[in-house]
């Protein structure tokens, strides 16, 4: 698929824009380099072992450069709104199977720090501690949404699968309408907004 599969389809495009509304740490309506440190920071603060503190920063200023930023040369000042978010991550994902892959290696590590507890699984409480990371405010009602879609089963836990292809649906399809989404970071927004 193109990029342009991806920017002609209003639920991806919805998709971006909770993503990106999520992870405005400063709600200043661009993301930047310090957002993804904080929200680093916040999940180092969650672990019980600090030795993958820089494991977890590399992978969130990757996550800026290659995938925000669209693998421009960044600095101190780079500031990317929505429309150029988009714009890169229908680029990124557009490289299906390097970026599939990639997306599942990824989603792998983010895995294990959710499941805090390191039991396999994760629970509401541990799911709902990990949106609250990204949005520095705890919101049970966009928690147990995000939860239940990506409970496949309905057991009441995520399992390693149902976390990592929940999170490769959400960024790597494009689907018919907003009900066939999971939605690991609660509701979608309205795009019209």
């Amino acid at each position: 698929m193109t990029s342009e599969n991806f920017l002609s389809s209003s639920v991806w495009v919805a998709r971006m824009k909770t993503y990106f509304k999520l992870m405005d740490v400063k709600g200043d309506g661009v993301l930047s380099l310090l957002d993804y440190e904080t929200i680093a920071d916040r999940f180092i603060e969650l672990q019980s072992d600090s030795s993958n503190s820089e494991v977890i920063r590399a992978l969130f200023q990757n996550l800026f450069h290659n995938f925000v930023a669209g693998g421009n040369t960044l600095d101190a000042n780079t500031r990317i709104g929505e429309e150029e978010f988009i714009k890169n991550a229908a680029k990124a994902v557009s490289v299906i199977e390097s970026a599939i892959e990639a997306g599942r290696r990824k989603n792998e590590v983010f895995f294990d720090l959710v499941d805090t507890n390191h039991s396999g699984k994760i629970s509401y409480e541990e799911y709902r501690q990990y949106l609250t990371i990204y949005s520095g405010g705890d919101d049970p009602d966009r928690a147990k949404k995000a939860f239940e879609s990506l409970d496949v089963n309905g057991n009441g836990f995520i399992t390693r699968t149902e976390f990592i292809e929940g999170h490769v649906r959400y960024w790597f399809t494009i689907p018919s309408d907003q009900a066939d989404t999971p939605l690991p970071y609660g509701p979608l927004i309205d795009t019209d907004a």
